[in-house]
């Protein structure tokens, strides 16, 4: 192969490894962008969702996030169930699937039930043949009316409501529901009040907290809610609202992620949620409300192995995650400087240069002598060849020399010095005897 031909091999292969590297490189330094499904855009859920994404991108997060617009709760696990979002934004009574695994607990909702005060329904028992209302994302609050329904035997029709106080307060004038069921985050407390007056005004109806007077027994048998109560005043003073606390229970809202995302990437998340969320809390409230998720193996949604990892405090220092480089690098380096050397005698680059280059040169060495017109002639020659032989005697110190080639060269150098002798001799007048044969001497190692 021509020297040419391996200059261009060896810079090809160097110029693919470089651009291999850079690309690893720009691949490892970008942030881990995971797309989260969540929605609808006017609930707080997508608003919380949305400030941490802008949070993330203002304070260089190594995670980003990427929205996917969703209907509601329901729909949005139904896209983390086919692949089209990584995490999700879902209430702990949804469908379920082994697929979602917990990475926080965004906040718990006491579920509101509420009736015109005149009707005499006092309890979720008195709805029996009852239309409720319901308010909230499409499929959302399905399952916990038929929990209801079926807890407490009290068949019925369900209606959807758009979460409009005219829609609500024209449903509960024209009594095309008997009551209104909503599940909503304690920070709405004062837009409450205010929906509240709003439908109260418009309906022209008083309307009361309907109790759940058997939470504690409901929850037990449904792990998916907890009892709870709504305090007096929760959502608003003057007067207070609810005037008594409520007996009730209450549906959680998970942030979860699919099990086959990167630990790494989730404990990152997990990580910045947490250290972010007072920055975002004045943007979204509802910030404030987000817990770690629970560790029971008996939990609604298991942990993520990554949100495991950081509400462990298990994550690695850069000395526990880079410590085998320490280790296996200088062998590293090694191998490198062995394949740089290869490549190196590969384009010609041989310790034996020296061996070589006299080799060459013999026959010009040897024309050069016989061509000598003058003893200054020779000497120069003498001196070349001195200094080549110099060199030869210190690669071969160093055992840098195999055997066949110290016998060729020992052989070409006796030769030279033989016609040295015998050119210096026929210059100076001299009779020069029968040549003899060259011997060979080896070079001293």
């Amino acid at each position: 192969m021509s020297r040419v031909l391996r200059w261009t091999l060896v810079v090809c292969c160097i110029c693919a490894a470089i651009a291999l590297g850079a690309a690893a490189w720009y691949r490892l330094s970008q942030p881990t962008v995971l797309t989260v499904a969540v929605g609808p855009a006017d609930f707080d859920d997508a608003a919380l969702i949305s400030a941490f994404a802008r949070k993330f991108v203002a304070g260089g997060s190594p995670v980003r996030l990427s929205i996917v617009p969703t209907s509601g709760p329901a729909d949005a696990l139904e896209r983390l169930k086919k692949g089209e979002a990584q995490l999700a934004v879902v209430r702990s009574d949804g469908s379920g699937s082994e697929q979602a695994q917990a990475v926080a607990l965004l906040h718990t909702d006491p579920v509101v039930i509420v009736a015109p005060e005149k009707t005499g329904i006092e309890s979720f028992g008195d709805l029996k043949g009852k239309t409720i209302g319901v308010v909230g994302p499409p499929g959302a609050n399905d399952s916990l009316v038929r929990t209801l329904r079926q807890h407490y035997r009290a068949p019925g029709e369900t209606k959807m409501l758009a979460a409009t106080p005219f829609e609500v307060s024209t449903a509960v004038r024209t009594r095309a529901v008997d009551a209104l069921l909503f599940v909503v985050p304690t920070t709405r407390g004062v837009k409450l009040g205010e929906s509240w007056a709003s439908v109260r005004s418009a309906s022209r109806r008083k309307l009361a907290f309907v109790s759940l007077d058997e939470a504690e027994a409901l929850a037990a048998s449904n792990p998916a809610y907890e009892a709870g109560e709504i305090e007096a005043g929760q959502f608003g003073g003057s007067p207070s609202l609810p005037e008594e606390s409520v007996t009730t229970i209450q549906v959680a809202t998970y942030l979860v992620a699919n099990r086959n995302v990167s630990a790494d990437a989730i404990t990152a998340l997990a990580r910045t949620l947490f250290q972010e969320r007072q920055a975002v809390s004045g943007e979204a409230p509802i910030a404030n409300l987000i817990k770690a998720a629970s560790t029971e193996k008996d939990a609604v949604y298991p942990l993520h192995p990554g949100a495991k990892v950081y509400y462990a405090g298990e994550e690695t220092s850069l000395m526990e995650r880079y410590g085998d480089w320490l280790f296996y690098g200088p062998m590293l380096l090694g191998a490198l400087g062995s394949g740089l050397l290869v490549v190196l005698r590969f384009l010609g680059f041989r310790e034996d240069r020296d061996q070589t280059a006299l080799l060459a040169r013999i026959r010009e060495v040897i024309s050069s002598i016989k061509e000598a017109q003058t003893l200054a002639d020779l000497d120069a020659i003498r001196a070349s060849v001195d200094s080549a032989v110099e060199r030869l005697a210190e690669s071969a110190a160093r055992g840098e020399f195999d055997e066949q080639r110290t016998a060729v060269l020992s052989l070409a150098i006796n030769y030279i010095d033989h016609l040295l002798a015998e050119r210096r001799a026929l210059l100076s007048g001299d009779r020069v005897s029968s040549p003899r044969p060259p011997q060979v001497h080896h070079v001293a190692a």
